[in-house]
């Protein structure tokens, strides 16, 4: 199950994975499980309540596992685009990020990985990285525009709970 905001796992920077390890292979196992590509392009390990830097990603057609991602270069150019995420369903927000990202990780079998992003792709990396350091889209936005955000959110969460789900709603999708 994904963990929504206000969840304090999601504020809690991940600690670093050990490829091999148990509970490195219990996240990757559980990420893999609860990850659905047409509903998301990305999931952090901390999400489902697994707090190692562990993230599963789909970059282009490929869905990978990585591990420890550092982002180790960002292009000064920003781009604006609209961000979502599952653990604050319900809410958008046109979020500021760098073009391009050049990341350091490893795959499962720790093996290092260098990844030189751009546009979606990039801005979906450091959203899943943000996840890992405990940090959330919201995070990026001015403080009005984060209580705004935050404020819609209340009232998606609000309307859930007195509402029972909708084909609709199982079928909307989050960005990232």
């Amino acid at each position: 199950m994904i963990r929504v905001y206000p969840d304090p796992a999601l504020r809690k920077p991940s600690k670093r994975a050990v490829p091999g390890e148990p509970e490195t292979l219990a996240a990757v196992a559980a990420l893999r499980e609860a990850f659905d590509p047409d509903a998301a392009l990305g999931l952090a390990a901390n999400q489902i309540g697994h707090n190692v830097r562990v993230a599963i990603v789909r970059l282009g057609e490929e869905t990978r596992i990585i591990l420890n991602p550092e982002v180790v270069e960002r292009s000064p150019d920003l781009e604006v685009d609209t961000e979502g995420c599952l653990s604050l369903p319900g809410v958008e927000a046109e979020v500021p990020r760098p073009k391009r990202v050049v990341v350091r990780a490893q795959d499962e079998d720790g093996r290092e990985i260098e990844l030189d992003l751009e546009g979606l792709e990039a801005r979906l990396l450091l959203h899943e990285i943000d996840h890992l350091d405990g940090i959330l889209f919201i995070d990026h936005l001015p403080a009005d525009e984060r209580r705004e955000v935050l404020r819609r959110y209340k009232e998606v969460r609000e309307s859930s709970t007195r509402v029972s789900s909708s084909p609709e709603r199982e079928s909307s999708r989050s960005p990232l």
